[in-house]
């Protein structure tokens, strides 16, 4: 059994982090809590009850009640009205769950002071993830399996199989509650763990081995291609003094820019079909105009126009795209994405330098508000904005024009003023992100 060989691999978790766990009573989250709990790491428990499965979600929850009891590390539950929120969002089931589970997750962080998100997918979990994708329809992104890191969410056990886990927790003596809506096929998930993987299983016994390989080079072959496609959106796309613009030749004359677009408008809410749509309306009669949530495409006789639907409408936050090379509103601020052997670093808070891999963009910009902190650079503990302004000695009458730079919800950069430690830049970083303050 090697489990907690794999787990004891595992580089994204730091000893001195403040993990919250997902637990959701099932085998996979138990173990993950057990294995952190018994290799030192500073956890707490955290349960959801979505109010879909009557007297078998009451006994979960009290279930991880006791756990985290036994445990001796805190523990926080909530209810949700689960259907209510698809119905009122339109979305399903799964993905309400998933969205009322994930926005809690980075509440309590913030109440609490945790700093890492930790929940218990396994490898079985990416392979079916990988089949369902396939079978939906999907780009190499969609392919290349579940990131072990996204923000604050960290996946342990993601080169662990659900029959280790299994094993682990039977070794220990460990003991869980069974999902019964897990059995039941009328799940398409449900269908692949139980009528397709077995079948695969019969052709290549190791299927499990292959997978994880296969996510391996993937992954690596979509950073490839991703940053290959970066350096022709970088060529084509250029500021605008509402968004940005691009010279329809250049769209074009280019063999994939299909696979460009498709990539980088992604990023402003825009899908497949409508890429489609988008290369149909450039070779065809100018004045189209095509929309996602957030933003407009304007195609014009010569240049296609980006802009963002309430650019003017909310001053108070915008977001910062990793093509970006510099903006003037509301503040002017300048990016760029350097190697980190050849960078100089500067003295003072015009500019900082963040570690561009820590990033997921795109990146806000917005105004302080109260409430606002993070571990600033070279200190150890978290620190409110508000007393960094204090220690600052910013006047009180320019508190209101500070702003901040975030990350997924996680402050950077407060401009300025001071850079967060969490997205310092070590000798391990690779790219550098420079902002600087003009």
């Amino acid at each position: 059994m090697n489990t907690e060989q794999h787990f004891l691999q595992f580089k994204h978790l730091q000893k001195s982090s403040r993990i919250l766990v997902g637990v959701s009573g099932g085998a996979d989250s138990v173990v993950l809590a057990h294995l952190l709990k018994k290799n030192g790491f500073d956890i707490g428990i955290a349960h959801c009850h979505f109010n879909l499965r009557g007297k078998d979600a009451d006994t979960d929850q009290e279930f991880t009640k006791q756990l985290a009891k036994k445990m001796d590390v805190p523990f926080f539950t909530i209810k949700f009205e689960t259907q209510t929120y698809a119905d009122t969002r339109k979305v399903s089931i799964q993905m309400a769950a998933r969205n009322l589970r994930y926005f809690w997750f980075e509440k309590l962080c913030t109440e609490e002071g945790f700093t890492q998100i930790a929940v218990g997918t396994h490898l079985t979990d990416n392979i079916e993830t990988f089949l369902f994708n396939a079978i939906k329809g999907t780009g190499l992104s969609g392919l290349r399996g579940i990131k072990p890191v996204n923000g604050k969410v960290v996946r342990p056990l993601l080169t662990v199989t659900k029959e280790e886990i299994y094993q682990y927790a039977n070794a220990e003596n460990l003991t869980w509650r069974e999902d019964e809506s897990n059995k039941s096929i009328k799940y398409h998930r449900n269908k692949i763990r139980h009528n397709v993987l077995p079948v695969l299983k019969e052709i290549n016994p190791n299927l499990e081995a292959t997978f994880e390989r296969n996510f391996k080079r993937l992954s690596r072959v979509d950073r490839f291609v991703q940053n290959e496609i970066l350096l022709i959106w970088k060529s084509w796309i250029k500021p605008d003094k509402k968004g940005w613009r691009i010279d329809k030749s250049l769209i074009q004359n280019h063999e994939f820019a299909d696979v460009v677009l498709t990539y980088q408008l992604g990023a402003f809410g825009f899908n497949p079909t409508q890429v489609a749509d988008l290369q149909r309306a450039i070779n065809g009669q100018p004045g189209s105009m095509i929309s996602s949530k957030d933003y407009h495409i304007y195609i014009d006789r010569k240049e296609v126009f980006i802009q963002q639907k309430r650019f003017f409408a909310i001053p108070d936050q915008y977001q910062i795209t990793e093509f970006m090379g510099e903006i003037k509103k509301p503040i002017h601020l300048k990016f760029a994405d350097l190697h980190a052997q050849k960078i100089q670093f500067s003295t003072g808070n015009q500019a900082a330098y963040l570690d561009f891999d820590k990033l997921i963009f795109p990146l806000t910009l917005r105004k302080w508000k109260n409430g606002d902190s993070l571990k600033p650079f070279g200190m150890r503990g978290i620190k409110k904005v508000s007393d960094l302004l204090i220690d600052a000695k910013i006047p009180l009458h320019e508190k209101e024009n500070v702003w901040v730079l975030e990350s997924n919800n996680e402050i950077c950069w407060v401009v300025g003023i001071r850079s967060s430690e969490k997205f310092k830049v070590t000798d391990k970083t690779k790219r550098v992100y420079l902002v600087e303050l003009s």
